[in-house]
């Protein structure tokens, strides 16, 4: 008996840390050892990921996921039935194939993500490895810098502010841990500086598991974030980021941004952000302008003292990273597997954007499903900075915990990006 192939896929319904359906998958292989993998999804997202395949009607509002379960059992195991489990390329290759549209609208992107996640899962289980090595190689050691959405802003602010996130980065840190324990104690300021800032009626929890920003001026906000901080004792220890978001913000018809304090053309926004970038030691900017916007980005890219970061405009999608690339409109792409529907095809696109220089920036989405192993896939791309939440949002703390774990379990060969090589984006 060959034990790693594959020999039976169930599904089921689950529910996400939002408390919305999701598909949960076990792969079977012949020797009884089990992978499980359910595809997490955004709360925003952009227009250009793949299809999510979910019921309709009344049940759930809409959002369950029976037909998948359907199709799994109808379409993907009759498929995948006796296929090395190891072999992550040729099953996603399959689904993809067995799916047979652009944006695999025909099974969902949600479905095959979901049973290629467990698909990796139970291949490293047979290898007898953990995830990160059996789909990245063995000698992998990079933990990730960690991006912290401390202040969440746009649609997931009372608010609200103009901007989506706004992170605090421990460039100071010398490992990972370490690294957790700066986002943690700002994390335990932010209440009573935005309280002593911006009045008691001003603190409330965010969408996103973070702060929700306590005022609309995204000036305030990093002056806000900036004196919690200073208040946890790591003044200089940290650098900002933004998650731009902008495509929420544009209006198609005229061309223009709609700022908390007037619209905005794209070149009156791109000097905008040159002026936080002055005011502010803002390291990277992602989505900077809407999601098809690649001159825009290209512009910025172009004269601008950070690292400039596309999410929506690349969706973890190899031929807009291309174009991307073609006319260099960005210095990093964020990895987030469920948005191109499959891990060959993400890993495929991270491993072309770092051999084009670019950095990859794995995210941990808010809309969680349990056992996510974004981390891990970051791991295996060698990312060196990750987008990890807020320090107490559920399932992504069970992630950052899990990389804790790894840093642990490598010991003195684990490392991470030096604060100079974080810092010089400020100084290109």
């Amino acid at each position: 008996m060959k034990d790693w192939k594959i020999a039976d896929i169930t599904a089921r319904e689950v529910l996400n840390n939002k408390g919305c359906p999701v598909l949960e998958v076990e792969v079977v292989s012949e020797g009884g050892k089990v992978g499980c993998g359910s595809a997490s999804f955004g709360v925003s997202a952009g227009s250009h990921e793949v299809a999510i395949l979910r019921d309709g009607g009344t049940r759930y509002g809409g959002m369950g996921v029976l037909k998948p379960m359907t199709l799994i059992r109808e379409k993907i195991l009759p498929r995948l039935k006796g296929m090395d489990c190891r072999d992550q390329r040729a099953i996603d290759e399959a689904m993809i194939e067995l799916d047979g549209t652009p944006n695999k609208s025909a099974l969902g992107g949600n479905t095959i993500c979901s049973v290629s996640l467990a698909v990796a899962k139970l291949g490293a289980r047979h290898m007898e490895l953990p995830l990160y090595q059996h789909l990245g190689g063995r000698l992998r050691n990079v933990l990730p810098l960690p991006l912290f959405n401390f202040i969440n802003g746009g649609p997931y602010s009372a608010g609200p502010t103009d901007f989506q996130e706004f992170h605090g980065v421990p460039v100071a840190a010398k490992s990972f841990t370490e690294a957790m324990r700066m986002g943690v104690e700002v994390c335990m300021k932010l209440p009573e500086v935005i309280r002593k800032r911006h009045g008691a009626d001003a603190y409330r929890p965010g969408h996103l598991g973070g702060v929700g920003a306590p005022t609309a001026n995204p000036r305030e906000v990093l002056k806000t974030l900036l004196a919690a901080i200073d208040e946890a004792g790591y003044a200089d220890a940290f650098l900002l980021s933004l998650d731009c978001a902008t495509t929420h913000l544009y209006d198609a018809e005229s061309d223009t941004y709609a700022m908390s304090f007037g619209k905005l053309t794209s070149r009156e926004l791109a000097d905008y952000f040159r002026e936080l970038v002055r005011e502010f030691p803002l390291f990277m900017l992602e989505d900077p302008f809407n999601e098809d916007d690649f001159e825009g980005f290209a512009a910025l890219n172009a004269d601008t003292k950070t690292l400039i970061c596309g999410d929506d405009l690349f969706v973890t999608n190899k031929t807009r990273l291309q174009r991307g690339v073609d006319i260099a409109a960005a210095g990093a792409m964020i990895f987030k597997p469920n948005m191109i529907g499959s891990v060959t095809e993400a890993l495929d696109a991270a491993g072309f954007a770092v051999s084009r220089g670019m950095e990859v920036i794995p995210s941990l989405r808010a809309a969680t499903s349990p056992g996510d192993p974004t981390a891990e896939l970051g791991m295996a791309v060698g990312a060196r900075l990750m987008k990890v939440g807020a320090p107490q949002t559920g399932e992504r703390t069970r992630q950052q915990n899990r990389l804790m774990r790894i840093e642990e379990a490598l010991g003195a060969t684990a490392t991470m990006i030096a604060e100079a090589d974080v810092r010089r984006w400020l100084s290109r």
